[in-house]
């Protein structure tokens, strides 16, 4: 699902292990709260919901925890290139 208008948006997906996240706003500076405000409003109560935030992005992560978001972890995701070939 996507929120947002003219000067920016969010997006609600599923992730990693089925989980429901929430993307880094891609918005007007200032304007990122916005839309994870109205994400979180549209999402089911009760609903379980991770923002996936790159660590070097300062604006999202103050986006999410001005939102009211806590940071739990970070993770690192590596896949084996299926073209590797050891020597």
């Amino acid at each position: 699902m996507v929120y947002g208008d003219e000067y920016g948006f969010v997006t609600v997906a599923t992730g990693l292990a089925g989980r429901q996240e929430l993307a880094e706003p891609e918005a007007v500076a200032g304007l990122g709260r916005r839309y994870i405000d109205q994400a979180l409003r549209a999402a089911a109560a009760n609903s379980l919901l991770f923002a996936a935030v790159s660590p070097g992005d300062a604006r999202g992560l103050r986006s999410f925890l001005a939102a009211g978001f806590t940071p739990i972890g970070s993770e690192v995701i590596i896949d084996r290139m299926p073209s590797y070939k050891a020597h």
